[in-house]
């Protein structure tokens, strides 16, 4: 079973881990996948994102060539380390994690321990799970980007 790991990553590719690193390992494992470049013109700092798409459920986010996010939906397979995985109502997520709580502003559900659930509004089951580097809790500490000038791998 695909295992998300918050703070951490997605089985044997650790956040961090490099863009060319990530597409290494996807072509050794025979996994198609397509990427998107996005300049992110008009914002500030404008440092462009680089996505790695694996089928219509994992993508992969990059800044400066470093992973920092990752994004699974459309019956992606695999679950959380602490077992919330997609389909599942809200109710039995935050029965597993009792800290999962609605943001108003983002409009999806976050928990403190690393991701955001987002949820189909009428049966309220989980649509997208997102996990991603600490550094992205906080946005002042995110966008100065200073987390991407260390080693691979590195904390």
């Amino acid at each position: 079973m695909k295992t998300l790991f918050p703070y951490k990553g997605f089985d044997d590719i650790p956040f961090k881990m490099s863009y060319e690193a990530v597409c290494k390992t996807l072509r050794k494992n025979n996994v198609k996948f397509t990427t998107e470049h996005w300049p992110n013109k008009g914002c500030s700092p404008e440092v462009a994102w680089d996505i790695i798409r694996v089928g219509e459920d994992v993508s992969f986010f990059f800044a400066k060539g470093k992973m920092f996010k990752i994004y699974v939906e459309n019956g992606f397979s695999g679950c959380l380390e602490n077992g919330v995985s997609m389909g599942m109502t809200i109710a039995e997520a935050q029965s597993i994690d009792p800290s999962i709580q609605y943001d108003d502003w983002e409009e999806e559900y976050t928990s403190n321990l690393g991701y955001w659930l987002e949820d189909d509004v009428e049966s309220h089951k989980i649509v997208s799970i997102t996990v991603f580097i600490k550094e992205l809790e906080d946005e002042e500490v995110f966008f100065r980007y200073e987390w991407c000038e260390y080693e691979e791998n590195e904390s």
